[in-house]
């Protein structure tokens, strides 16, 4: 059975007036309660400005109960791995262990390059930050402390104890989950290397795959969740252990005209310089509930497990509502 996540979409609130901050919070507040498993946020510094990601989910960790919380994704190297661990097991106490780590190094474009070079960052060894940073977080979960020497970081004897504490600053799980972002790309496009490697570190490093984009190819997703079970069995790992995400934008009205409509003007004003250049069914399905159902089962048919949704337009309640009522029945 499919599970479904909510993206209550922190960029938002700076681009709509009728959207507020409260306005988002109250989304993620009434995710849970209308029968969603999850909320996630997304993660940029300059390139997309947002409201920050770890505030933002300590806000709702205190405002839900239930629903797992989550970075949608989050690019961790933009971060020292000792801070990041430091606001990560916060967020694990506040919320009674419901995170989940959505981890990316961000994709290949100037706006992106220069969210590193601000930071004093090399841009070119992103992959291997994330790499490393991935084993870091791993490390001082199994054991407590941190001993690491990577070609980026090195750490000796590093912990968050000193003497007095009655308890460590740790995760509530034994490990929170991480899912290790790779986005589907068309078979055709010379991209077989860049899979195979993020595979191996999907498989190495994470517990999980989130993907986004190509939206109107199945297709490409399955091809791709497939090197990843090659991998894993040849490697002798479970592909089962693997948790399979997609994060998509859609827009439901029983007016389908309607629904392309508010999906464009929402894809217009989010990404105006990508808006001309792609497909607008690459963003994701808009329709009636019937045309959102035939999506879902495509997709999970092609191997996603959660579908973690972002919902274009000014009426993000409303469209909640709408697709709980009408879609989530049918999964």
């Amino acid at each position: 059975m499919a599970e479904f996540g909510i993206n209550i979409n922190n960029r938002e609130p700076l681009l709509v007036e009728s959207y507020t901050v409260e306005r988002m919070l109250d989304l993620g507040e009434a995710a849970g309660e209308n029968g969603f498993d999850s909320v996630w946020v997304g993660d940029s510094l300059l390139d997309r400005p947002r409201l920050e990601p770890i505030s933002l989910l300590g806000n709702l960790a205190a405002r839900t109960d239930d629903v797992k919380l989550g970075t949608g994704c989050m690019i961790t190297p933009l971060r020292h791995p000792v801070q990041f661990l430091q606001a990560w097991n916060s967020l694990e106490m506040i919320s009674d262990g419901r995170m989940e780590l959505g981890a990316c190094m961000g994709p290949p474009t100037p706006g992106c390059k220069e969210q590193y070079e601000v930071l004093d960052l090399d841009y070119r060894k992103r992959a291997k930050m994330l790499e490393e940073q991935l084993e870091i977080f791993k490390q001082f979960w199994r054991e407590g402390e941190l001993n690491y020497d990577g070609d980026i970081y090195q750490f000796d004897d590093v912990d968050f104890r000193r003497g007095p504490e009655i308890r460590d600053l740790a995760p509530v799980q034994e490990e929170p989950p991480i899912l290790v972002v790779s986005n589907p790309a068309h078979h055709d496009s010379g991209s077989d290397d860049v899979i195979n490697r993020a595979a191996k570190r999907i498989v190495e490093l994470g517990d999980g795959w989130m993907a986004a984009g190509l939206s109107d190819a199945p297709e490409e997703y399955a091809r791709q969740w497939q090197s990843i079970v090659d991998y894993a069995e040849a490697n002798g790992h479970d592909p089962d252990d693997v948790h399979t995400t997609f994060q998509v934008t859609m827009t439901i009205d029983d007016d389908t005209d309607a629904a392309d409509e508010k999906m464009d003007e929402y894809i217009q004003t989010y990404y105006p310089q990508l808006y001309k250049g792609k497909d607008p069914a690459e963003w994701g399905p808009s329709g009636d509930a019937n045309d959102l159902i035939e999506w879902i089962e495509e997709f999970h048919e092609s191997g996603c497990e959660e579908f973690i949704i972002r919902f274009g337009g000014e009426d993000q309640f409303e469209q909640m509502e709408k697709f709980a009522d009408e879609v989530l029945p049918a999964f």
